[in-house]
């Protein structure tokens, strides 16, 4: 029966990528998934990324670029891809050649620039902001991890956006005016949703059980520590989704109170660390800093920290 679903899923998707003139889904790099692959691999070392890196020339240069803006530099100018992961550490590297790759093969693309840049600026904001809570909170998961899942979670509406550009802002508008996003996709969509069209695609460019198991919206509540992978489902929708309340200056969401009896996550610091993100994640690419200007992010953020800051000691949400 799961099979039969996923065929039909699969003819679905093989429909709507046909009505953009392609004969299948969009391919993705190999070279992207060779840094996928290492980044999740445990084992994995500085010398073997960096000669990953080194095979991709734009990728070469960005993190070059990166290693020498004004948020990272701390003396003399980085030259080489070693030096520059010994001057950003190996995990900030991983990183950004993870996020750099996915957004060369998006921008490859084409499509529209105003909606790409938001949704790759909001799933960067995301991934950061999942890793920091990680690091902060002492989450017993890899802030590695919980940075790539996050980041993939929305990966079905990044898809969408690029290619579908007018259906997309259909749907925003939609919800904008109450109807329920799932709804507006299964309309448009022949009966998917984001998150099943991330799937499917993530599926037919054989990315993890893990990064697929994280772009569910709606997971599992996390009960105990050893749910490693309820755990990662639930800072991926979580982080996500409190990001794009932020920017859509709605109160940011409640779904915190899943972690309440592990993780005492409160709303004000979640909030510093969001104001915190924006020269971290505006040093990735100017696509995203262009997303970031265009969402007018930080202003949001300072605005929304305000309204908490506002409320009264005793509300448990503003601590």
């Amino acid at each position: 029966m799961e099979q039969d679903t996923g065929s039909a899923r699969n003819q679905k998707l093989t429909e709507i990528f046909a009505k953009m003139n392609l004969s299948e889904l969009p391919a993705i790099s190999g070279h992207v998934n060779e840094v996928l692959k290492i980044t999740l691999n445990k084992r994995a070392n500085v010398s073997e990324l960096s000669s990953v890196i080194l095979k991709d020339y734009s990728l070469t240069n960005k993190i070059l670029q990166v290693a020498n803006s004004a948020y990272y530099v701390r003396g003399a100018r980085v030259s080489t891809i070693e030096r520059a992961v010994a001057a950003l550490g190996l995990d900030v590297v991983r990183e950004l050649a993870v996020s750099i790759s996915l957004i060369e093969e998006f921008l490859k693309s084409g499509g529209e620039k105003d909606g790409l840049s938001r949704q790759m600026a909001i799933s960067l904001l995301s991934a950061n902001l999942s890793k920091l809570l990680v690091q902060k909170y002492k989450i017993p998961v890899s802030p590695e991890e919980a940075y790539i899942c996050t980041l993939l979670h929305d990966l079905g509406r990044i898809i969408m956006t690029i290619y579908f550009p007018d259906v997309y802002r259909r749907i925003e508008t939609g919800t904008t005016s109450g109807s329920s996003e799932d709804a507006m996709c299964r309309l448009m969509f022949k009966q998917l949703t984001f998150t099943e069209i991330g799937e499917e695609i993530a599926r037919f460019w054989n990315f993890s059980d893990t990064i697929i198991a994280c772009m569910a919206r709606n997971p599992p509540e996390v009960e105990s520590f050893a749910d490693e992978l309820h755990i990662l489902q639930n800072l991926a929708a979580f982080s996500n989704q409190f990001i794009r309340d932020i920017c859509d200056k709605k109160p940011p969401h409640i779904m915190a109170r899943r972690f309440k009896t592990l993780f005492p996550i409160k709303m004000l610091p979640v909030l510093e660390i969001c104001i915190s993100l924006v020269d971290a994640v505006g040093n990735v690419s100017g696509v995203v800093r262009y997303g970031l200007t265009k969402l007018k992010y930080r202003s949001k953020c300072i605005a929304t920290a305000g309204k908490y800051q506002q409320k009264p000691a005793t509300d448990p949400n503003a601590a």
